[in-house]
């Protein structure tokens, strides 16, 4: 293994068993999408991966990009649930392409061998269920075949999306050693950066230009400086990256914790949407950015991105999902996509398919990904509880074998406990992530009070461990209301946003043909007010509910409440079209638009105050908010109102 400049390490994925509602909700995406994609329709219900045709250069590469997509969050979700069926379906597809290798080592459909700036991409996905099935087995065979792919079938991989590969290149090279490897991804983004004159450059990302690009292209090469830093420890890799985050967070980030991207990066406005790849490709990014630097703001990101982005894209059994998600979203039906973007469609209601097969496919990684980096690693004395959830970590061989047991309810309580277990005692450096939210943190070992360092969103323990030592850390949370870049109000808790949610009425779309009774797709109608403005003084109150569940993101049965003053806006209803006017040269690609007469209700825009003063304000009253990721039909971000006390 050669060394790593990066600060923390992937653990093997088999080293994590998450407990809880973590592990309840990986079994939902078993009996659910995960395990049935095939219900989303072509391409899931030939799993191309394992059945490679003469006829799939007429279907192009995408099919295998997001039957890639698919393979990697099952696998993922299998070793994680310990689920033989997951696994040996998965198992299947990789056995197949390792088995119909050319003989330069090529490994894929034969039609995508010559590159074309595209062709290799969906590798790139594909090889990510691979690179997870290695880490739960340690089987040579995979990095042999990878790596003869690599270097015995020559391509140029310095073209477009091609350039990806470098995330294998360079995974690869970090197992083996072999200089061949590291020296292709160097060349590669070397050759990349010189050709290319979009947004998605070293150049632009060091610049101060707000990026226009493509979110999940933007991403997944925004990463890659962060990667090759991890190989080579050469700073000139890692400050491109780092500058492309701060940007999307100054320009673009939304408040679920995941950029605009619909399906291109514009802005930060309330109503802005993304795309679910990208809460995927953004939180597996910066993940790779979080190895790197063992900055503990961006496993902040990370959560915040999973539990309300994440979570708030899928219905509660994760059977259905969205192409596009928003902070207000009251209407999701088959025209109520409000984006420019295929505008009047049904991008926006919860489908087995909502649009197209990519998100599909990805969605079913998120999770998978989050709880697979909770637990990292550095050398043989460096754990990090990087990520919290209820989970038990095992590491080490023999008598110095560990295992940590966490224990919580996070993110819906603030105590995280660690119950170490060892058969002779051992020396550790245990890492405990200080979240960026909390203002007084705590930490105890064996029931006394330990000092804080925070370093770079750390606090470290070094000690000699032994069985049945315990630490505990708790990170206080208060509900606040935020102000939302001058454009509304919303509420926070911790890691959570909250949101004015509700069941809504359901309606099941029969004119869709990819509905099934266990596969619905969903035309959802509020079932009660939401036409509100939020009083900026309210007082909050935070409520548990008990009993807490193992299905908590349920908006019916949440663990966590808070009460919030607001007032009704009279007048403020659902907004009509009856046209839908074509926006030239707001993306790149003409296709793009529902160029049609349609009748359409969107989610309205906040009133104007003018209209606020014309048609008056109801009096105060009540309401309450779950957490983000419970609510599929919801209001976040509410227009201000006067301050309840003078109301």
């Amino acid at each position: 293994m050669q060394k790593s400049y990066a600060k923390m390490e992937e653990s093997p994925i088999t080293s994590i068993k998450p407990h809880g509602w973590l592990r309840r909700y990986l079994e939902l995406q078993k009996t659910g999408l995960t395990g049935h994609l095939e219900a989303a329709g072509f391409p899931f219900n030939e799993i191309s991966w394992n059945n490679f045709s003469d006829l799939d250069a007429e279907t192009g590469w995408a099919k295998y990009e997001q039957t890639g997509y698919w393979a990697d969050g099952m696998e993922r979700c299998a070793e994680l649930l310990g689920s033989r069926s997951l696994r040996d379906r998965v198992g299947e597809s990789i056995d197949y392409v390792l088995d119909n290798a050319d003989e330069d080592g090529y490994l894929g459909p034969k039609f995508m061998k010559k590159s074309d700036g595209w062709n290799r991409w969906p590798h790139v996905v594909f090889f990510r269920a691979i690179m997870a099935k290695y880490s739960a087995t340690g089987d040579e065979r995979y990095i042999n075949a990878l790596v003869k792919h690599y270097l015995g079938s020559q391509c140029d991989f310095s073209n477009a999306r091609d350039v990806l590969n470098i995330e294998q290149l360079v995974w690869l090279y970090r197992i083996t050693g072999e200089k061949k490897l590291i020296d292709l991804a160097e060349k590669t983004w070397a050759d990349y950066n010189a050709k290319t004159n979009d947004d998605n450059t070293m150049r632009a990302y060091l610049s101060p230009k707000r990026a226009y690009a493509h979110g999940v292209t933007y991403n997944e090469i925004a990463k890659l400086g962060a990667i090759l830093y991890s190989a080579t420890g050469k700073r000139e890799y890692l400050r491109p990256t780092l500058n492309a985050y701060k940007k999307i967070d100054r320009y673009q980030m939304l408040v679920d914790g995941v950029m605009c991207s619909n399906e291109f990066m514009l802005d930060n406005d309330y109503m802005m949407t993304h795309e679910t790849c990208d809460i995927v490709d953004y939180s597996w990014a910066i993940g790779y950015v979080y190895m790197a630097t063992g900055d503990g703001s961006w496993g902040d990101k990370i959560e915040r991105a999973t539990f309300n982005a994440g979570i708030g894209s899928v219905d509660e059994k994760f059977r259905a999902l969205q192409y596009f998600s928003c902070a207000n979203q009251v209407i999701l039906d088959d025209n109520s996509n409000h984006n420019d973007f295929f505008k009047g469609g049904k991008w926006m209601s919860y489908r087995p398919n909502p649009g197209t097969e990519c998100c599909p496919g990805n969605v079913n990684r998120f999770f998978p990904n989050y709880c697979a980096r909770m637990w990292m690693k550095k050398g043989y004395t460096n754990v990090f509880a990087a990520l919290y959830g209820a989970s038990e970590y095992r590491f080490g061989t023999g008598d110095g074998r560990v295992t940590i047991t966490e224990e919580t309810d996070y993110p819906f309580e603030d105590t995280v406990r660690f119950t170490f277990s060892a058969k002779k005692p051992r020396k550790l450096c245990f890492h405990i992530r200080i979240p960026g939210w909390c203002e007084n943190p705590s930490v105890k070992v064996n029931g006394e009070t330990v000092e804080i360092k925070n370093v770079k969103g750390f606090t470290v323990i070094e000690r000699v461990f032994s069985d049945g030592d315990k630490v505990e850390a708790c990170f206080p949370s208060t509900a606040r209301i935020c102000d939302y870049h001058g454009q509304g109000l919303y509420v926070e808790k911790g890691p959570l946003v909250y949101t004015y949610g509700m069941w809504g009425e359901r309606h099941v779309d029969k004119d869709e043909v990819r509905s099934t009774p266990d596969f619905p797709a969903y035309n959802i109608y509020p079932d009660k007010r939401w036409n509100f403005a939020l009083c900026e003084d309210s007082e909050l109150t935070v409520e548990k509910n008990a009993p807490m569940s193992n299905e908590p993101w349920d908006v019916r049965h949440v663990p966590l409440t808070i009460k919030v003053s607001a007032r009704e806006v009279m007048g403020w209803t659902l907004k009509h079209v009856n046209k839908i006017k074509y926006v030239e040269n707001l993306y790149t690609v003409p296709w793009v638009m529902l160029k049609k007469d349609c009748e359409c209700t969107f989610t309205p825009r906040h009133p104007t105050k003018k209209f606020i003063e014309e048609h008056g304000l109801g009096e105060v009253e009540e309401l309450t908010l779950v957490p983000y990721g419970a609510a599929k039909c919801r209001m976040t971000i509410f227009p201000k109102t006067e301050k309840a006390k003078k109301a």
